[in-house]
């Protein structure tokens, strides 16, 4: 994929470090995550199919006006979405999640939602076990007199250049952004 660059990263992990994306919710933590991977389908060509392990028939078409081939989304975003959505299931008793279609449904179907989600992640990660070590650091303040440092150095791919591929090769979205967020058609 021509959008796949790579660039060095020292994580900002430290256990109390503030970010955009942690803390309870608010109006502007919702729309940052959803930015992280809200984006519609592109177009994979036919050819590309057995190279994905996957069967000529069955998917979504795309029109020929819209380059052909079939539907498809990066799993990538969809593995976001779905750390999104534990993090709302999480906090979903200090923020309405209702009209979202992820919180669309029965307590059951919620729960089953998430459940798929926390398999998605379990997979991948087990998939991409990162070996990187980090470090335990000395601390005289803590009560055993150590901490770990999770500010690890990781060879990363560039998330915004997926996320201009991904506006750029858009053929459709999933769901309509003005109105709700899900990652699932």
């Amino acid at each position: 994929m021509e959008a796949v660059e790579y660039e060095w990263k020292t994580f900002e992990n430290d256990f109390f470090h503030q970010s955009v994306y942690r803390g309870p919710p608010s109006v502007e933590l919702e729309k940052a995550w959803d930015e992280l991977w809200d984006y519609g389908a592109f177009s994979v060509p036919h050819e590309m199919l057995p190279k994905l392990n996957k069967s000529t028939t069955g998917w979504r078409e795309i029109s020929h006006e819209r380059g052909g081939g079939v539907a498809g989304l990066l799993e990538g975003f969809h593995q976001i979405h779905c750390l999104n959505l534990i993090r709302q299931y999480t906090y979903r008793d200090q923020w309405d999640y209702s009209a979202l279609p992820s919180f669309d449904g029965t307590p059951q179907l919620v729960r089953h939602h998430v459940d798929h989600c926390i398999e998605t992640l379990r997979i991948n990660l087990m998939c991409t076990a990162d070996v990187t070590p980090y470090l335990i650091q000395l601390n005289p303040n803590r009560k055993l007199g150590e901490d770990p440092n999770f500010n690890t150095l990781h060879k990363c791919r560039k998330w915004d250049r997926l996320v201009d591929w991904a506006k750029q090769h858009e053929v459709f979205r999933t769901v309509d952004p003005a109105s709700a967020h899900d990652g699932h058609s």
